[in-house]
């Protein structure tokens, strides 16, 4: 019996460094492209952070990165040069293996390094290139366990365990992310890894069955119909592995579309919010300075005709980058008390302007305002309208229907409501289409997004409304929009029994923008106000604090939410509340779907105004806050 032992003992040995054999050619097979991976992701994102994070750590980093790769690519290249034996295949397995730990500590250390405190978007994107070098290596490296460990654990818990660092929700929560992510690609490559070892080993026991073959048909005719047999079934279990194999694949490609999409659309939010924030920086100072050319001008001069258009214009551009940032982002609505039929109307506007299809609009008498965000209300029907105006592409009629209704709640309570009623002459939509029209990233156009309707369909739900479509095929569609109505009067239309905010109140303006403090200033100062300003949070809290130590102190505050390269508003006002609980403070910024701006009273704000604003909007919520507060300054 001990020389069959022997043999057996020798047989699997032989397996096992073929199989270890094949595992290396895989490896090494991958390691060129690798290579390239680590060095062009490590340029990017030593790129984006540059300014950001610390330049010599992000030098030392990606040198670090780079002297790694060059050498795995040349061991790479001895391993293909060189004929490998039996007792070569340890010694390239444990090469290999110390390669991708270094390169998988350097990802990992990447975490560490180059992660941006008070970057919470360049926080994400350094998460994202982690995730994507992770699920690239979790395929190439699938073959050997210890060549996945070594690169994903440090890549995956390091970045993970300096989240958890900062310790605030925020962080706390990608920290867990981070953490079940790793876990997750581990997982997934311990089953890739299976797949591909069951199938190296399928493939190496179909070689022996096939000599096998051979030897029994020079043999007896028995053996070989025995073995063939055999051959088809081990055959039939590769097959079936190897359609498991492709199943799996295509769902991770579709898992991988779908995190890519993800990040298309995020991006595209981050870019938008960026554009609107800037553009409605411009806009405040260019219509604050019209409004303030035209205080010096008799309400004779022609000239406030051209200020009159001007003002116009900028309202205009208002609502297109309100439209901007509704689209990318779909945030919070901030809600005002609006004109329903004014909305309406500057949607109609909207949608006609290059196009040749007729629309018309019918208005009912004595239409109810809605508390509204207009922008976003706004960006809903315009959607509508252009998915109407394409539909009727072939010929006809818009008919746009504006009128008051009456709805049952939940508690068989009337309420009133506003219904737009969008109906198109189009060719319909059918039953199948219909049920998933609300959809997200359901569409029937080619090149579309699928996002429109979904996004529109959310805003109206935030807002407490309803969303509804109608069709028949080949006889149009009817969009209904019903939004809860208001029984107030817009601000436009209040009649207005005061006049603007005059005084001697002290104010303090906190803003980044060296064009908004001046024209702050010059407006404000010109409603008879005292007026500092600061560039950032840091310089308003310890203006603050001296002035309040001198005595004097300041009747309200106005912090700018967003400061680039300093404290905000929101951290400002943290600190002032510290200092003097009594303080008023009002939040601005050009951000409208940041949740502070929709409920500020809890995030300690007195009131909120958006930029840009008018000097009839300034002065309002000055009044407001100022005629709310029971101890008013009079020094």
């Amino acid at each position: 019996m001990r020389p069959t032992v022997f043999v057996a003992r020798v047989n699997r040995d032989s397996s096992s460094e073929q199989l270890l054999a094949a595992q290396l050619r895989l490896l090494y097979g991958n390691a060129n492209l690798g290579v390239v991976i680590n060095i062009v992701a490590a340029a990017i994102l030593g790129a984006l952070q540059w300014g950001i994070v610390s330049k010599p750590a992000i030098v030392a980093w990606c040198l670090y990165i780079t002297l790694v790769s060059i050498a795995r690519y040349a061991f790479a290249r001895r391993y293909w040069q060189t004929s490998s034996t039996p007792t070569d295949l340890g010694r390239w397995r444990t090469v290999f293996t110390i390669g991708v730990g270094c390169s998988g500590a350097g990802w990992g250390a990447a975490g560490v390094l180059l992660y941006p405190p008070g970057h919470l978007t360049n926080q994400v994107f350094l998460v994202f290139v982690l995730g994507g070098m992770m699920l690239g290596a979790s395929s190439v490296l699938a073959p050997r366990p210890e060549a996945f460990l070594t690169f994903l654990i440090p890549a995956g818990l390091i970045p993970a365990i300096r989240l958890f660092l900062d310790r605030d929700e925020t962080h706390l929560a990608m920290g867990l992310l981070a953490s079940l992510f790793t876990l997750a690609t581990l997982i997934t490559t311990r089953r890739l890894y299976r797949m591909v070892d069951s199938s190296l080993r399928l493939q190496f026991e179909n070689r022996e069955l096939v000599e096998d073959l051979r030897t029994a048909n020079r043999e007896t005719a028995a053996l070989n119909q025995a073995l063939e047999l055999r051959v088809e079934e081990r055959t039939a279990e590769l097959h079936e592995s190897t359609e498991q194999l492709r199943a799996e694949i295509t769902q991770r490609e579709q898992a991988e579309e779908e995190l890519l999409r993800a990040r298309k659309l995020e991006s595209l939010g981050v870019l938008a919010g960026g554009i609107a924030h800037d553009f409605n920086n411009f806009l405040t100072v260019v219509q604050g300075n019209i409004e303030v050319a035209k205080v010096h001008l008799t309400p004779g001069e022609a000239a406030r005709e051209f200020l009159d258009h001007a003002a116009s214009a900028c309202q205009r551009a208002k609502f297109l980058s309100s439209q901007l940032l509704t689209f990318a982002k779909g945030g919070a609505p901030v809600r005002r008390v609006a004109s329903t039929a004014q909305l309406v109307t500057d949607a109609v506007l909207l949608a006609r302007s290059g196009s040749s299809i007729a629309i018309e609009l019918q208005l009912a008498e004595s239409l109810w305002s809605a508390e509204v965000d207009s922008g976003q209300i706004g960006q809903v029907l315009h959607n509508i309208l252009i998915n109407a105006r394409e539909a009727t592409s072939g010929g006809g009629t818009i008919e746009v229907r504006v009128e008051n209704i009456t709805l049952q709640n939940g508690s068989s309570e009337a309420e009133p409501h506003v219904r737009v009623s969008i109906r198109d002459q189009g060719h319909g939509i059918s039953p199948e289409v219909l049920r998933r029209i609300f959809d997200p990233y359901f569409t029937t156009k080619p090149g579309g997004s699928g996002l429109g309707l979904a996004t529109a369909y959310a805003i109206v739900v935030k807002h407490g409304g309803r969303l509804s479509v109608e069709s028949t095929p080949g006889a149009g569609t009817v969009f209904m929009v019903d939004l809860p109505a208001s029984l107030e009067a817009p601000l436009s239309q209040m009649k207005t029994t005061f006049p603007m905010q005059t005084g001697t109140e002290r104010l303090l303006v906190m803003d980044d923008d060296e064009a908004l403090r001046d024209l702050s200033k010059a407006v404000l100062s010109t409603l008879g106000y005292d007026v500092q300003t600061a560039g950032d949070g840091a310089e308003a809290v310890e203006l603050y604090a001296k002035t309040k130590a001198a005595g004097k102190g300041f009747d309200a505050v106005l912090l700018d939410l967003t400061v680039t390269g300093g404290i905000g508003g929101l951290e400002a006002a943290a600190k002032l509340k510290e200092l003097d609980p009594s303080s008023k403070l009002i939040v601005s910024s050009g951000y409208s779907d940041a949740p502070v701006m929709s409920r500020f009273a809890e995030y300690g704000f007195d009131a909120v105004i958006l930029k840009p604003w008018t000097v009839r909007e300034m002065s309002e919520v000055l009044r407001k806050v100022l005629v709310a507060d029971p101890v008013r300054r009079c020094d």
